[in-house]
């Protein structure tokens, strides 16, 4: 079905385009600040974006904020639907939601950042922090590219279900319930260390964990400190149980464990924090490139996944880096397209659409409004 719209809005596009009469008329009455070619692709872009959009939202049931940047310039910015459908409150461009595991990216960094301070190094054992815990030789490294082997707290809930009073009801499991569960019970790893890529939460709860040992502050303070104030993303906080006035929260036990999810943003400082990265303001270019190469298995096998990033390319070859998230009725995606610095950031509910479909879609516009308006 989202193919279909998407083949509708391209045929659109020729259709529209056949007759540039109004384009025209704009690109001689532009404002003086910007070039005919660039008006051109402004209203190209935003004409069949907005239009790929309202039919996503419409057909797909899409509920939350997209915002496309290039250059760090948004260029695309827009609600749809309710953030809650209970109360008929609508989004807005400012809304705070939970990033799920889009929160990872900024936990990695927060490591990143003491191991250029020399306080961590990747290869540092867990057992220098919690030698209770019964599984030897667990690095930094297997946690930040989830070859650890340590299950799932949230994918594997049954594992650990068991141990929270009341099956977890009326209870909130901060960090250090689930390291005590892992100091004290028999949880196994699902394979021997390091032999194969598989997706943990539980190893970048431990992240968290350790960075507040390290530096010796709460998790929420050190990203605080460290990068939200840094960047000007006064909107972001991380969450924690105290916290009475956030909605949408879930009657979960696991709520209140932080570094796999718990970041609260808005799609603005998201931005800033992707235009970080292309900046030497919170590392080291060699520090930062490390966390985007593709992570390689005790078999020498590589996978697509680096430290707190997803890695792909799409359909013209430009490398992406991103994450998604799901959790807590928020289904966030962070999409970069690192060469030609491109972002697609947005902050929904769980839809039934294909994202894959639309994020190559919105590139090939972007693309396309290069070559539409290359004569003006």
């Amino acid at each position: 079905m989202l193919l279909r719209i998407l083949l509708m809005t391209f045929v659109g596009i020729c259709l529209s385009f056949d007759s540039n009469n109004r384009l025209r008329w704009a690109a001689i009455n532009k404002p003086d600040n910007i070039t005919a070619n660039q008006l051109c692709q402004q209203q190209y872009r935003h004409r069949h974006i907005d239009s790929m959009m309202q039919d996503v939202a419409t057909n797909h049931n899409f509920n939350g904020v997209m915002l496309i940047a290039e250059n760090g310039k948004p260029i695309y910015k827009k609600a749809f639907g309710y953030f809650r459908k209970d109360t008929l409150k609508p989004f807005d461009t400012t809304q705070v939601m939970q990033l799920a595991s889009v929160s990872k990216p900024f936990t990695a960094m927060a490591v990143l950042l003491l191991i250029e301070k020399g306080q961590l190094q990747f290869d540092d054992e867990i057992a220098k922090w919690f030698p209770k815990i019964k599984h030897k030789g667990i690095t930094i490294r297997h946690l930040l590219q989830h070859t650890s082997g340590l299950p799932d707290y949230i994918n594997d809930n049954y594992l650990f279900i068991k141990f929270a009073k009341n099956k977890g009801r009326g209870i909130v499991w901060t960090n250090n319930d689930l390291i005590r569960v892992l100091e004290t019970q028999k949880i196994h790893l699902r394979f021997k260390t390091g032999k194969r890529f598989s997706y943990s939460n539980t190893g970048y709860a431990l992240l968290a964990s350790i960075v507040e040992k390290v530096s010796k502050k709460s998790f929420p303070k050190f990203m605080k400190e460290n990068i939200f104030l840094p960047l000007g993303m006064v909107h972001t906080f991380v969450y924690q149980p105290s916290m009475t006035d956030i909605e949408n929260i879930r009657e979960d036990y696991r709520e209140g464990i932080m570094g796999a999810k718990g970041i609260y943003s808005t799609v603005e400082d998201m931005l800033k924090f992707d235009q970080a990265l292309y900046s030497k303001k919170l590392l080291k270019t060699s520090t930062l490139d490390s966390a985007f190469v593709q992570g390689m298995t005790s078999e020498n096998e590589k996978f697509d996944y680096g430290f707190g990033w997803r890695l792909r390319s799409s359909i013209v070859g430009d490398r992406i880096v991103y994450h998604r998230g799901l959790w807590e009725d928020a289904n966030p995606m962070f999409i970069r397209f690192v060469e030609c610095n491109r972002t697609i950031i947005s902050l929904h509910h769980p839809t039934n659409s294909d994202h894959w479909n639309f994020i190559e879609s919105i590139q090939q516009i972007l693309n396309e409004s290069e070559t539409v308006c290359a004569d003006f």
